[in-house]
Parts: structure tokens; C-alpha cells; sequence
């Protein structure tokens, strides 16, 4: 009987997907952990088909937590399931080694029928996503990395710096500065200097 791993921290979580799992006739076994110390417990003990992992653990970050998992099991199938920003955390979770994205704003049944594409070993992310991913175009943070120089940027944006104070350390245009920004913004899906702070400390680990 297939196992599965959730590492939320929410109890309701649990339920519901125990609910979803029975309307929709799976015989699934679901174990839980709230934080990454249960969740390395569990995966020390048993084998599972699939680890759901919310990314708003209260202890650690489940992106961090993530790496963790894929550096000690590498093959292992895991679906980050999470209420966070989708256009943002998904390009992260792909580019962290996820099999999958799901948002915790879509219906029960989206989410089992994710665990069955991830237990025969396929993908799934957000339809847009994959779409980017296809066609090679330059809109997908994965397939367009950040340059050196749209690094070196979006971390002095993520300190707090304004365009014209980038423009003066870099000894360059305040234009050229805000172009690089708006190149950072598309290939990283971020929509404001917040979403780009989370997405630079994501980017540290990577």
C-alpha cells in the first residue's frame, strides 16, 4: 500500500486530505510531521511513494527543508503543497528539485490527482509553468537565469537599496539600473520588491 508523508504543520491539513484520499477510493497510508525533525524521523523509517511539504513550516523553511530531503534522498518524489504567492514559489520549487507545485487554494481533488501523476512518476506544476518551461521563453525564470550583474542587483533591491543608490555603488545609468530590474521581475515572476526579497533568499541556497 503506497505511503505518504505530509510535513505541515496544520492538523486540519491531515484531515482533509485523509477525506480527499477516502472519497476518492485511495488506499493511501498518510503519516504526518509538523517540522523538519519528524519529517527526517519518518523518512529514516519508512519509504514513501510521495513527501507533501507545505513551505510556511514554523521552524525552518520548506524550501530549505526540500533540499534537505532531495540531498539525503535523492529520488524521492516531493510535491510542495502551500497557500504561499504560486507565480513566484512555483519557479522556486522547480528549481529546488520538486516534482510538483500545488497551491493550497485549489480543490481536494486537484491534490489527489497530483499524488497519483508524482507515484508514477511524473510532474505537475502549474499549467503556465510548463508551458514556459516547453517553449524555451525568455518569461521563465528557470529556462532564463539571472545574469551576474541582475544578481548583483537584485541583492542590493533586497537590502533595501533604491534604483539611484544601485545606479551610484555600480557606477551606472539609474535607466540602466531599472531596466535590469524590470528584467528581474519577468524572469523571476516577482511582482514587488517583497516577493523579490523572498525570491533573493531563495536563490542564496540554490
Amino acid at each position: 500500500m503506497p505511503r505518504l508523508l505530509l510535513v505541515d504543520d496544520h492538523p486540519l491539513v491531515e484531515v482533509a486530505i485523509a477525506a480527499a484520499l477516502q472519497r476518492a477510493d485511495r488506499d493511501w497510508v498518510l503519516d504526518s510531521a509538523a517540522d523538519d525533525i519528524e519529517a527526517m524521523a519518518h523518512m529514516s523509517r519508512c519509504a514513501y511513494q510521495l513527501v507533501i511539504l507545505d513551505i510556511g513550516l514554523p521552524q525552518v523553511d520548506g524550501l530549505q527543508l526540500l533540499k534537505r530531503l532531495l540531498r539525503h534522498y535523492p529520488a524521492q518524489p516531493v510535491l510542495i503543497y502551500t497557500a504561499q504567492e504560486e507565480e513566484v514559489y512555483a519557479r522556486l520549487a522547480l528549481a529546488g528539485g520538486a516534482s510538483g507545485f500545488i497551491n493550497k487554494g485549489q480543490p481536494m481533488q486537484e491534490l489527489v490527482k497530483a499524488f497519483e501523476v508524482l507515484r508514477q512518476g511524473g510532474k505537475y506544476f502549474p499549467a503556465w509553468l510548463a508551458t514556459d518551461s516547453d517553449d524555451g521563453s525568455e518569461s521563465d525564470g528557470i529556462t532564463s537565469p539571472l545574469t551576474p550583474k541582475e544578481l548583483q542587483i537584485i541583492g542590493l533591491l533586497a537590502q533595501g537599496h533604491s534604483n539611484l543608490q544601485i545606479a551610484e555603488m555600480l557606477t551606472i545609468s539609474n535607466k540602466t539600473v531599472s531596466t535590469h530590474k524590470k528584467n528581474i521581475l519577468r524572469k523571476t515572476g516577482a511582482n514587488n520588491l517583497f516577493e523579490l526579497a523572498a525570491v533573493y533568499k531563495e536563490l542564496q541556497h540554490l
